[in-house]
Formats: structure tokens, C-alpha cells, sequence
């Protein structure tokens, strides 16, 4: 890792590590129904195995399982994150990394969800190649943030973290196809952002 995405992404676990507490309290009854949206839209079928990246302490995780998954794998930067996760996710396997270095098998995933996190990716074209070798062939990226992209916008000048704009419907198709990815949903509204893409 470059030493400039090296010391954003130990910026980014230590501050996640200090904001576990803040992130680990109930939804909002409106959030949580655009989380279930996001969700539905990857049209999970039982017997997949599924990402959550960036699951921070799992606000995913149910919704999720709820689809009878083979599998539900986790990851994220922040390790006290993801002991939350292992508290009330006992079967879902958390791993303490990166998207763009995680290193499960080729082929092996059906769904991956990044949601509310795209944006505090460092390297967001080695992570969008990491996502393609590891999904197979009909697998779909999710893309997501249930606040949309004015939220993300305004916390860009409030927050200390790393964190980037949603890209344009063009601006992923650029850097997903190349990818072998089709973009098959894009959503950008005031409450919602919403990218789904398949690999062809």
C-alpha cells in the first residue's frame, strides 16, 4: 500500500474504532426502510454467499440473513467494529481488512454491499477490482448510502475523515466496465444513492 493510502486508512480505523458507541444504536424507523430497499435491490436468492464491506456493526447483517444466505461474510478497517459484529453475528466471519487487499478466493462471492462507505475508500479502482475478482459471474456490487449524497456532501466539511462524492451514473460506468460489470440500477435521490452492477 502507498504510503499516502497507508496513513488514510490508519486514520480512518482509529477514528471508526472511537465512533463504534455512535454507530451501534438503533435506526431510524425511515432508515432502516431504505436500508431494506438497498438490500432487495441486489436480489439476493437463498444459497448465496454474501460481503458486507464496511459493515461497521452490522446494520446489514439481519437484513441479509433474513434472504437465507449460505454465507455471510464481513469486513472492515475497524477491529472494535467488528467485534460487535462477532458479539451478535456469531455465524457471519469478519475479516480485519481493506477491500482493496481483502483476500478471499477468486469467483467466490455472489453479492458484495458497500454501504456507507464508498465514499472513505481510498483507492476506489483497486477496490472495484478486487470486487470483480472475487465475484462470480452474475454476481452483483452494491453500491449504497441511505442518506444520499447531500448527506455525504455536508459531512465532507464537518468530518476529519477521508471521504469523496458519489460518482455520476457515468463516472462508475467508466471505471466498471473496463471491470466486466454492467450497471443496471442507479438511483441518486435526496434520501437515497443507490448503485447496483452485475458481473457479466
Amino acid at each position: 500500500m502507498l504510503p499516502e493510502k497507508a496513513r488514510i486508512a490508519d486514520h480512518q480505523r482509529r477514528r471508526f474504532n472511537e465512533l463504534v458507541d455512535v454507530f451501534d444504536r438503533p435506526q431510524p424507523l425511515d432508515v432502516m426502510a431504505r436500508l431494506r430497499e438497498i438490500v432487495s435491490s441486489a436480489g439476493l436468492s437463498s444459497g448465496e454467499v454474501v460481503l458486507d464491506v464496511g459493515t461497521g456493526v452490522g446494520v446489514l447483517i439481519p437484513l441479509i440473513q433474513s434472504y437465507q444466505p449460505t454465507a455471510v461474510l464481513a469486513c472492515d478497517v475497524a477491529e472494535k467494529m467488528l467485534q460487535r459484529v462477532q458479539n451478535k453475528y456469531a455465524a457471519v466471519r469478519t475479516f480485519h481488512a481493506d477491500i482493496e487487499s481483502l483476500d478471499l478466493a477468486s469467483t467466490s462471492l455472489d453479492v458484495i454491499f458497500m454501504n456507507g462507505m464508498y465514499g472513505n475508500i481510498a483507492d476506489k479502482p483497486a477496490a472495484c477490482r478486487n470486487a470483480a475478482r472475487m465475484l462470480r459471474s452474475g454476481g452483483r456490487l452494491v453500491v449504497s448510502h441511505p442518506e444520499g449524497r447531500a448527506f455525504i456532501d455536508q459531512l465532507r466539511t464537518t468530518s476529519d475523515l477521508f471521504l469523496e462524492p458519489f460518482p455520476t451514473r457515468e463516472e462508475f460506468e467508466a471505471l466498471l466496465e473496463p471491470l466486466g460489470f454492467e450497471v443496471i440500477t442507479y438511483r441518486d435521490e435526496s434520501k437515497l444513492y443507490l448503485m447496483v452492477a452485475r458481473k457479466i
